[in-house]
């Protein structure tokens, strides 16, 4: 496939082509200002915003990158640490749409729906250090015509990562604080070379304990870059290697909430309580089918403050080791015609592990480990070609992928002298339910037009096409399915215009998307060969149509914008599932309707001087589901209900100080009530977060010169408050409500000191 990557050059486009409003890619932004934290994306013809390296760098190390876009209006992120880096309790969502709706580039290599159970991706926090980022586009409506995604019913984000420097230099930073928590960054540059090369390196090593229970979440990164001029053109290839290791906070439901607290988490290293769970249980069973106890002496009673085997386990936690790389040419063909091509490999080897009480180890010990491995092997190219003819700026593309992926669900054996580490790739299950391949291939073409009518107003249109062929083979297991299906649309359109008064612009965009299918077991595939065959004629893939329209206002020192947007959101996808989620009991997914949003988001920045500025954002959602559903069997009312972690009123603020010496944020976020259930029954109310950072940086004619320091709080207030939703699945109502919530991190502060050099 890749060995046609030279001649997908004729339909190729440059990075350097920054003017196209509809097509452009991460890649293609022009850089923000660099004293800006949040630039409202002028020119745009959808509702679009970038935060910049300024706003990555005043978070505590370490943090996601997601943490800098949470301040923009309509973008609510939740998450069980700190960082926002624990990918099982960390939770995106933008106008109702859910994190796997919306998609993800890197440098415009696509990073796929970034959902935990990986399948065609990773997680931006695994994909490259945060400290080398240089800023994050954010399109909360219809995305990119250009994105490499095939998930983008909603937005999009697309991260640019920094780019070499021309001098040589670098820094290296260390952060400590509490709970343990070791960051260290270090970066080298090497300067222009004499051949005309540029080329950095730069590692991470992050280390932190769990801010309650038992265990650390850890991180290792190495990232190279290196950008070679060639004539008139650039090539530009990196590389990026990751060793994620993650413990996993306990999955919490109301009925623990009020028996045990928001403090309950696995019971790791409390051993004998796990196994004591697990022989009373199955003493219970014994006991309701009239047998003898398999466990006299553990009886039948749970231990307090415990009523189900299910309301914890002994220990879970997960890691994941990938590399990321890419290779892109960049160069002019002719004074109007540009043209880039981009070929990327990405591979992953992955583990969760989970001690389960469901299955018993091979000698009647019981608990075991049942571990649901992952594995896959991307590759892909892009190519693109941007015209430039009069009035007219014209660009086409297309985007292949082959995704050979893998699932495994294995278990291993414990004991009382053996505790297998869930954060380690295990070897030799004594038990296997299911072994499968799992194949994807990606075909996407995009076609548009920007065409300056006059100098105040542009027109922006086109359309993109796209097909993708899932595949599954088993080759060991229960439930054992082999089949294919395809998503696919040739043509989702997109019209847009803007129109300048002055200093003030107007936008609308108009954009349908199609979101196909996932080969993995929260798609089609989640089920049993039966009800694969069921559905693969008549299910039908998510789609959504999107208008939106708004005012970019600069009025000297205050600059933001307004927007309103109305979603329709059609053919949703719901997976029926049964028992407790450790169970692995397979589901049918099914379409139940659509999803109507509306809404409206405001942002602006107020530069009260050049060292002072004020942020605020405010954003209303209204979405709801447009009709009742029926889960597997179940009838579900959810027609008019408030569509579930969809909060309708964001509110953001913040105050930032930069002098060049002295630095400083404070900034708060008020996120309001959400729904956990499918009928609204069961939500968890609001809360508002504030977090600071303060710091400075020694004068350049000092003996310190190049060092700052810093210091950062988080929940500077300690607010105890329901974090990430939906980590055990949606419900359909309180009587089917199973442990689905995460809590939030408690305050915290680090200090960091850092040289430049």
């Amino acid at each position: 496939m890749l060995a046609t990557a030279s001649s997908l050059l004729f339909i190729a486009r440059p990075a350097a082509a920054q003017t196209v409003a509809v097509a452009d890619t991460a890649a293609d932004t022009a850089p923000a200002a660099q004293d800006d934290i949040v630039v409202y994306g002028a020119g745009k013809v959808r509702q679009e915003q970038t935060v910049t390296q300024k706003a990555i760098e005043i978070l505590p190390p370490g943090s996601s990158p997601l943490k800098a876009v949470e301040r923009l209006p309509g973008v609510a992120l939740q998450s069980s640490d700190p960082f926002g880096s624990y990918e099982l309790g960390t939770r995106l969502s933008v106008r109702g749409f859910n994190q796997s709706q919306m998609g993800y580039t890197l440098d415009g290599v696509p990073l796929g729906d970034m959902f935990y159970n990986n399948h065609n991706g990773l997680h931006i926090s695994r994909a490259v250090a945060a400290e080398n980022i240089a800023r994050v586009d954010v399109s909360q409506g219809a995305g990119s015509l250009g994105i490499a995604s095939t998930s983008n019913l909603g937005g999009n984000l697309e991260f640019v990562s920094r780019a070499p420097s021309q001098t040589m230099g670098g820094e290296v930073a260390l952060t400590y604080g509490m709970y343990d928590t070791v960051h260290l960054f270090g970066r080298l540059d090497s300067g222009e070379l004499p051949t005309g090369t540029l080329l950095s390196l730069s590692g991470v090593i992050h280390d932190a304990s769990k801010w309650k229970g038992f265990g650390n979440q850890s991180d290792t990164k190495v990232n190279g870059k290196i950008v070679q001029r060639l004539g008139a053109a650039t090539l530009t290839g990196w590389l990026n290697y990751s060793l994620h290791k993650e413990r996993n906070y306990a999955d919490l439901s109301p009925a623990t909430l009020k028996r045990i607290g928001s403090d309950l988490d696995f019971l790791r290293p409390d051993y004998a309580t796990a196994i004591l769970l697990s022989q009373v249980s199955a003493n219970q069973a014994a006991a309701a089918a009239k047998r003898a106890l398999p466990f006299p002496t553990a009886g039948v009673a749970f231990p307090s403050p415990y009523t189900n085997v299910n309301d914890t386990y002994y220990d879970s936690g997960g890691v994941r080791r990938d590399w990321l790389g890419a290779l892109t040419l960049d160069a002019p063909v002719t004074t109007w015609l540009d043209v880039t091509a981009t070929y990327y490999h990405h591979y992953d080897k992955g583990s969760g592990g989970i001690y389960t009480p469901a299955v018993f180890s091979p000698d009647g010990f019981p608990l075991s480990v049942r571990t649901t491995e992952y594995g896959i092997k991307r590759d892909g190219g892009i190519a693109r070609a941007t015209a430039t003819l009069g009035d007219h700026t014209i660009q086409i593309g297309y985007w292949h992928e082959d995704n050979r992926a893998s699932t495994d669900r294995n278990y291993y054996a414990a004991s009382l002298t053996n505790r297998p580490d869930v954060t380690d790739f295990l070897e030799n299950p004594f038990r296997s339910d299911f072994l499968t391949d799992l194949t994807t291939v990606t075909n996407q073409y995009f076609v548009s037009d920007s065409w300056t009518v006059f100098d105040a107003l542009t027109i922006a249109g086109g359309f993109k096409g796209t097909r993708v062929a899932n595949g599954i083979v088993t080759t060991f297991g229960t439930p054992f399915i082999n089949g294919r299906i395809a998503a696919k649309d040739w043509f989702q359109p997109q019209i847009g215009a803007t129109y300048r008064i002055g200093r003030q612009e107007l936008f609308a965009n108009y954009a349908e998307n199609m979101r196909a299918y996932i080969s993995s077991f929260r798609g089609p595939f989640g089920t049993t060969q039966v009800g694969f065959e069921a559905i693969r004629n008549t299910l039908k893939p998510e789609t959504s149509r999107t208008v939106e329209g708004g005012w970019r206002f600069d009025l000297g020192s205050v600059r933001g914008v307004i927007a309103a947007y109305d979603v329709k959101f059609e053919n949703r996808l719901l997976a029926a599932f049964s028992g407790a989620n450790i169970l692995g009991n397979p589901s049918i997914l099914q379409n139940v309707g659509s999803v109507t949003s509306r809404g409206v988001e405001i942002g602006a920045t107020y530069q009260v001087s050049r060292p002072l500025a004020v942020i605020a954002s405010y954003s209303y959602n209204d979405s709801t589901y447009d009709d009742d559903t029926v889960n597997g069997t179940a009838f579900v009312p959810t027609k008019g209900v408030r569509t579930v972690d969809t909060p309708a009123h964001l509110a953001k603020g913040e105050v930032n100080y930069d002098d060049g010496s002295f630095f400083g944020n404070v900034a708060g976020a008020y996120t309001s009530r959400r729904n956990v259930t499918f009928t609204g029954d069961v939500t968890v109310k609001g809360y508002t977060l504030f977090d600071a950072a303060i710091g400075y940086r020694f004068p350049t004619n000092s003996a310190l010169a190049g060092v700052e320091i810093q210091v950062n709080a988080v929940n500077l207030t300690d607010e105890r408050y329901i974090a990430a939703l939906g980590s055990g699945q949606f419900f359909n109502n309180a009587s089917s409500l199973n442990n689905t919530l995460q809590a939030g991190a408690p305050r915290q502060v680090f200090g960091t000191i850092r040289r430049r050099f």
